[in-house]
């Protein structure tokens, strides 16, 4: 029960890593804010908490609305009278390449993924800052440290991400607010369960880890619960990659680079 008398907030908690991570907290012992923008599965989530003997309230919102992020600061406050644990999961995908990219669409992905985390942080923060304590996790992605094809407004939107946790670390830190994120590898979710339907490529996917497994939402909600908790006190501003070595296996295959033994 590391996280006993804790109270989260996690949005995009209505299925994939969002629904992992909130599931778990409450497991931990948290109080739980299940936020998403489609109220039946952020109720079915809730509902699963509290049948495994959790507390957990649903709270129907869109992050990239200030006014739907304040509703779930003033409903959490009246609920639980407090925040402690804010976890930023909310996203939606964007693929495309460059030239073909819609304004409407890359809008879209910024404003979910980059200006929602923004939105979420400042709100719910300010609340932190009067309790003089808080924690902040942003999930990011791999994509945020290596260009990938057809990645051109997701990959731009959680790499600010990864830029805005560092400065909320460095200017909350004397608030007593940590924040940090965690970049996950390829893990299968509904949100991409389109890329790993086909054995073939799921092969191909699998064989490019280091590790030799796709992700799971698990993974990612293992390590939520440890930057939550009180065994990572004195971290703050760290990125935590949980992609089983995909990332330092792209970084050392690339052409032309001269391999290192």
């Amino acid at each position: 029960m590391r996280l006993k008398g804790q109270v989260a907030i996690v949005t995009g908690a209505g299925q994939g890593i969002g629904r992992a991570i909130a599931i778990r907290f409450a497991d931990e012992g948290a109080w739980v804010v299940v936020n998403g923008r489609h109220e039946e599965n952020i109720k079915i989530v809730a509902n699963e908490i509290m049948e495994r003997g959790g507390k957990a309230i649903v709270l129907k919102g869109d992050v990239s609305k200030r006014s739907d992020v304040k509703r779930m600061l003033i409903k959490t406050i009246r609920e639980f009278g407090r925040i402690n644990i804010l976890v930023n999961n909310a996203a939606i995908m964007g693929s495309a390449p460059l030239e073909n990219i819609k304004e409407n669409d890359w809008d879209r992905v910024i404003n979910t993924n980059l200006k929602g985390v923004f939105l979420c942080c400042q709100i719910i923060g300010n609340e932190m800052i009067k309790a003089r304590n808080g924690n902040i996790i942003n999930i990011a992605s791999i994509a945020a440290h290596q260009a990938f094809p057809l990645a051109g407004a997701y990959a731009p939107s959680k790499s600010g991400v990864v830029i805005l946790t560092k400065q909320l670390a460095i200017e909350w830190a004397k608030y007593n607010i940590r924040a940090n994120a965690i970049s996950p590898g390829m893990v299968r979710t509904p949100l991409t369960e389109s890329q790993y339907a086909h054995a073939e490529t799921y092969r191909k996917r699998k064989a490019l880890v280091p590790l030799k497994r796709i992700g799971t939402p698990e993974d990612i909600a293992n390590a939520a619960v440890f930057l939550a908790s009180n065994e990572s006190s004195y971290i703050t501003g760290h990125v935590l990659l949980v992609d089983g070595g995909l990332l330092e296996s792209i970084c050392n295959h690339i052409p032309g680079r001269p391999s290192e033994v």
